[in-house]
């Protein structure tokens, strides 16, 4: 397993070197623009949004024949978020500089394999959100440059909206340079993405971080939905990995979206973290594939940037209040063969459906059943599912959708009034470039389909778990699922 040097070591460590802040940049370059007109992103399927895919994949072609030595290059970009899985980073930085130094070689040590949240310490995770926001920006920028067209801006995919769940069709075109073989047959095809893997539940969240078994804003986007779309658009060389995945120009599609998004829930007054976080650092390369050097504080407001988005989601109301963080639990997983003891060792989830009994736990009080708690459950009262320890020795290539209490034999479907969510691995699967992934806890708030089963009578003292994955896994994959909770906050 390689070892990880956090990126405040790491910026810490290169404190020598020339690094332009981010901040003189930006204001060098404002100097050149109306700073009083913001840059607008629209949606892909508009016709603006269509306009600007025009100059997009002109971009993207010039950019695939640039050396892989240049900062401003499709790889050394796609690095940026991760080098490509069948290698590791030493390797590809020996392969394309070879063994001399130059400065553009130290950058692509500095900047190559830093996608935050995907590996590493848990405070690497509040890092997801501002980091890809920098990492589009940039990238808007160079491909701004690029293509020779000042108004450009990347459009985003809003794959939530009913009609537009289809892959947008410029991506589609197999002789266009936005066209990519390495993702699944649906998409290609003009396949439209299941409405539960793209729901936008996670708006509700009142917290950017966790709050007890409350996942948060951050996990609950970069788990749920910002997976999801990885993982139904791409194999396991693709969209699907994240080695891969910044390889496909839809990538770009997606990231804006899931910082429109982000966007959304700021603007309806939800806060970002406080304190040091403002203040994390990282390296990029800008327009002139100079090093620059910016910091979460620089980009926790699109303002802050001078660009906006033809149209935001609304916000509901928070789905749960800031509360004391120490949740109960009300159950908990047993061995799947239904043995009275705890299950020992992670649950290991089938090709097809994977049933888990749940129970009590062996501590609990003796009271009333876990069905005749949930009909008396407070208003404010909130109930999640919570799945630790979610990891796969590759990628399954398929999402898992999750039933609570579900009858055996039954019709899978994410109409189903057992249906509580979707699961991936797309940050939990191991490669060679990224041996070392972190295991995921999934937490979903299942308050609403509890307290409709428990109001007609079809909620169980003790329910079951089932698991089932939407497609055929890999064989390689071998995903499991360490603990499973019930749990009252």
């Amino acid at each position: 397993m390689t070892t990880r040097i956090s990126r405040r070591a790491l910026v810490a460590g290169l404190a020598g070197t020339s690094v332009l802040p981010f901040s003189e940049w930006f204001a060098r370059e404002a100097l050149a623009q109306p700073l009083s007109l913001s840059r607008i992103r629209y949606d892909v399927n508009s016709v603006a949004g269509r306009k600007m895919l025009v100059p997009y994949a002109r971009a993207v072609e010039k950019m695939m024949r640039m050396s892989a030595q240049d900062p401003c290059s499709w790889t050394f970009q796609w690095y940026t978020h991760f080098v490509k899985g069948s290698t590791t980073k030493a390797a590809e930085i020996s392969a394309i500089f070879g063994s001399g130094n130059s400065q553009h070689k130290t950058m692509a040590q500095e900047m190559w394999d830093t996608c935050q949240a995907h590996m590493g310490p848990p405070e690497d995770e509040l890092a997801f959100f501002p980091w890809h926001r920098m990492f589009v920006f940039n990238f808007e920028s160079i491909i701004r440059k690029v293509s020779g067209v000042p108004t450009l801006t990347l459009p985003y995919w809003n794959y939530s909206n009913a009609t537009t769940r289809a892959m947008p069709a410029a991506f589609r075109q197999p002789n266009s340079p936005l066209f990519r073989s390495s993702r699944n047959s649906g998409p290609n095809a003009g396949a439209q993405i299941p409405a539960a893997q793209v729901a936008l539940t996670a708006l509700g969240e009142a917290t950017y971080g966790p709050n007890g078994a409350a996942s948060g804003f951050d996990q609950a986007i970069d788990f749920g939905i910002h997976g999801n779309v990885h993982v139904w658009v791409g194999n396991s060389q693709g969209m699907g990995s994240i080695p891969w995945s910044a390889f496909d120009p839809i990538f770009w599609m997606h990231h804006c979206n899931i910082d429109r998004l982000w966007a959304s829930w700021n603007k309806a007054g939800r806060a970002n973290p406080a304190g040091s976080w403002s203040d994390e650092k990282f390296i990029f390369a800008n327009d002139r594939c100079e090093r620059i050097e910016m910091k979460n504080g620089d980009v926790d407001d699109i303002a802050k940037l001078h660009y906006t988005y033809d149209r935001f989601e609304p916000v509901p109301g928070a789905i749960q209040a800031v509360r004391a963080a120490t949740p109960t639990v009300h159950l908990e997983a047993i061995a799947q063969g239904g043995a009275a003891a705890a299950a020992s060792g992670p649950i290991a989830l089938e090709v097809g459906p994977t049933r888990i009994m749940l129970r009590a736990p062996a501590q609990a009080v003796a009271g009333p059943t876990f069905a005749a708690r949930m009909k008396a459950l407070p208003a404010e009262g909130r109930i999640y599912l919570v799945m630790k320890d979610a990891a796969a020795a590759a990628q399954p290539e398929v999402v898992y959708d999750v039933y609570l209490d579900a009858p055996e034999n039954f019709r899978p479907s994410e109409n189903d009034p057992h249906h509580v969510g979707t699961i991936n691995f797309f940050a939990a699967a191991g490669t060679q470039a990224m041996p070392g992934s972190v295991p995921r806890t999934f937490s979903l708030d299942v308050t609403q389909q509890v307290r409709a089963l428990a109001a007609v009578d079809q909620l169980s003292a003790n329910p079951a778990v089932t698991i089932v994955p939407a497609g055929q896994p890999s064989a390689a994959a071998r995903p499991v699922i360490g603990q499973i909770q019930i749990v009252e906050q």
